[in-house]
């Protein structure tokens, strides 16, 4: 019998770096991820389109965010997500309420066609800067659309923070929010907690933290410390960020060399 501890997936990430790292993944973390998560409503009436290869994180949420709830998990093809008109009719023909896309792709159905989500009531999207432009182009077409940027490192377990954007509050960049269910987050320099508008590296701890690399003892040591300010382990992400006032957490880039 499996126990929270053990593993379950194994995925690979960073690749852009030129030193791909295998990332540990424990059944707990999934379970973190989509179990009356407080970022998204996810239930047996959830239909969700699989948008993302099984390569990419994101399918730890579409795959069990589906089926650990008793939803239902609608496979997309490549043709499918990529011609707007066919994603129409893919999204009425099978009643899809669910889907998570990367910025870059939501930007570009945007710009093809800005009722392609008409039929969707939850859309994720996230792993890049936002586009303000095509979130207002979204949002002024279908204003009941719940719209929710989402982070997160894959070493983190696919998203670790989210911000829900209201149409009459869109601001002139979107933080990437706050910290999602069974999930910490800490912005440090030097060791130290920063304050309000201070920049540092966002650390992310609580049960989507993995548990670290394959076969990569040195990097895991330094990437995934003790957490100082709970239980557990916590993440060093590299992403540079601060706190705004009203307590979400704003990305500014990251501090070493690697990119998307």
């Amino acid at each position: 019998m499996n126990t929270v501890n053990d593993l379950i997936y194994l995925i690979y990430t960073s690749g852009t770096t030129g030193k791909p790292k295998g990332v540990m993944v424990e059944h707990k973390s999934v379970t973190r991820l989509v179990h009356r998560p407080n970022y998204v409503e996810l239930n047996k009436d959830t239909v969700i389109l699989q948008t993302g290869s099984l390569s990419f994180d994101a399918a730890t949420f579409e795959i069990w965010g589906a089926l650990l709830n008793g939803g239902e998990l609608q496979i997309g093809s490549h043709d499918v997500i990529m011609d707007t008109a066919t994603l129409k009719q893919t999204i009425a023909k099978h009643k899809i309420n669910t889907m998570f896309l990367t910025t870059a792709l939501f930007n570009q159905l945007i710009n093809s066609d800005v009722t392609v989500f008409d039929g969707i009531g939850t859309l994720l999207f996230g792993g890049e800067k936002t586009s303000e432009l095509h979130v207002r182009k979204l949002l002024e077409n279908n204003a009941h659309i719940q719209l929710t940027n989402v982070y997160g490192p894959t070493e983190t377990t696919t998203f670790a923070t989210y911000y829900s954007i209201d149409v009459d509050q869109l601001r002139a960049k979107t933080p990437i929010g706050k910290p999602i269910s069974n999930t910490a987050t800490y912005i440090m320099n030097e060791g130290r907690l920063c304050g309000i508008g201070m920049v540092g590296e966002l650390c992310i701890a609580g049960d989507g933290v993995a548990r670290g690399y394959l076969n990569k003892p040195e990097l895991t040591k330094a990437k995934f410390i003790p957490n100082s300010y709970g239980s557990g382990m916590m993440y060093c992400s590299g992403d540079l960020a601060r706190w705004l006032p009203d307590g979400n957490i704003e990305y500014l880039g990251r501090i070493d060399d690697q990119v998307k």
